[in-house]
């Protein structure tokens, strides 16, 4: 009698595990899209179930994941450079201004980050290509209800103007950052057609919802997919440069306009005070020592909220980031997101096009605000995150195996 193989279904187990990361993948790919057009607050309660969901999968599986892999990842240079960053804005905490307030927005953010950390440290080794369809569908579906809610309510004009409750921009921004690893999805298994739909689609969708800075953010992502195609490592360099660059050099444009023009801005320079640079500069003027360490975690946000800063006081991550950690924040800032791009731009030559260009784009709206200041924002940047974990470890063939036509036939006449 012979010997029949253990199969992959009598292993409740291995099933139950894949049931949970399929069941995870479209909460957070699918539902997560579509549910916050219409209503705010789901991403605060969709993104913890559904890595808690791939949490409870990977524990599970019986490839998980050993402890001294997790470990190694832990000690990468990318790894460090964000437990610096995270821990010195912990540490700013001791001379925020404000108490209380900056204390639970850095508890709900890192909170956060440890979540979308977890779940991508521990996402399974390969991506069943059922699973990263998933990616691409959510966003397809996502794209097009943005749109046709967005021009429902544009013909009606009932939409809030405050990007904090207006549920269509704020979907808006999540689109952009989103279409970057569904296109990436779908290059993997060479479906340029579907991507170039999906593409036109959620651009649409992006601009009928009226996000803020949405238009220039697609336009730097598009510019480097278009520089990144064939050459994504040299293109990976060159913008960890460029955003090391962009980050620890920001306060010389405000300061400089503030001493080269103290009254009055010229006016062809008038626009910039839209971006609040001659504020900026002001308040660098100022600040003295404080340009070290900086005033605190939260002391931008509230202080503009309490009116304690001038009304046209930039919100812009980079000034964020310089106003409340100083310039060990922003060095921190600069080393997560030069690696980040350096890493991505030695991924699948095929795939690391799209992730450099969603990369430029999360980062342009950040640096353009007001997105970035809000938790909304880094929730939204952490499903993205998980969805560049999930497309880097997706399977993927170039040409399907070859069956050969009468091997059933040889075998009996064999016989």
């Amino acid at each position: 009698m012979s010997n029949v193989s253990r199969r992959t279904i009598d292993d409740p187990a291995a099933e139950a595990a894949r049931l949970l990361a399929r069941l995870s993948i479209m909460l957070l790919f699918i539902i997560s899209q579509l549910a916050p057009i219409v209503t705010r607050q789901t991403i605060y309660i969709l993104l913890p179930i559904g890595a808690a969901l791939l949490l409870l999968s990977a524990s599970l599986a019986p490839q998980t994941r050993r402890l001294r892999e997790i470990a190694a990842l832990a000690l990468t240079p990318t790894a460090l450079a964000a437990f610096f960053f995270v821990g010195w804005t912990g540490l700013s905490l001791a001379w925020t201004p404000f108490g209380a307030g900056p204390a639970e927005r850095y508890a709900k953010s890192a909170a956060t980050l440890a979540l979308v950390a977890a779940a991508c440290a521990l996402l399974p080794t390969r991506t069943k290509t059922s699973n990263l369809n998933l990616l691409p569908i959510g966003t397809g579906a996502a794209a097009a209800a943005l749109a046709a809610v967005a021009f429902l309510s544009a013909s009606s004009g009932d939409q809030p103007a405050d990007l904090d409750s207006n549920a269509l921009q704020r979907a808006g921004l999540g689109l952009a950052l989103a279409i970057w690893p569904a296109l990436g999805a779908l290059a993997l298994r060479g479906r340029w057609v579907s991507a170039a739909i999906v593409a036109l689609v959620s651009v649409a969708a992006c601009l009928l919802a009226r996000a803020p800075n949405v238009l220039p953010a697609l336009l730097v992502g598009a510019l480097v997919l278009a520089l990144s195609f064939g050459k994504a490592r040299r293109a990976g360099s060159l913008l960890a440069i460029l955003s090391a660059a962009l980050i620890l050099l920001a306060p010389l444009a405000p300061i400089l306009l503030h001493f080269a023009a103290p009254e009055r801005l010229p006016a062809f320079a008038a626009p910039l005070e839209n971006w609040g640079l001659e504020t900026w500069g002001r308040i660098i003027a100022n600040d003295g020592p404080r340009l070290l360490i900086g005033h605190g975690f939260g002391a931008a946000v509230f202080g503009v909220a309490g009116h304690y800063l001038y009304p046209d006081t930039p919100r812009s991550l980079l000034f964020q980031v310089w106003f409340d950690l100083g310039i060990l924040g922003a060095l921190g800032l600069a080393a997560v997101v030069a690696r980040a791009f350096y890493v991505i731009g030695r991924t699948r030559p095929v795939l690391a096009p799209f992730l450099l260009g969603g990369l430029a784009t999360g980062l342009t709206i950040c640096v353009l605000g007001p997105a970035a200041e809000q938790l909304w924002w880094l929730t939204l940047a952490g499903l993205d995150a998980i969805a560049f974990a999930l497309v880097l470890k997706g399977q993927f063939r170039t040409r399907r195996p070859r069956v050969e036509p009468n091997w059933g036939m040889g075998r009996i006449g064999a016989r």
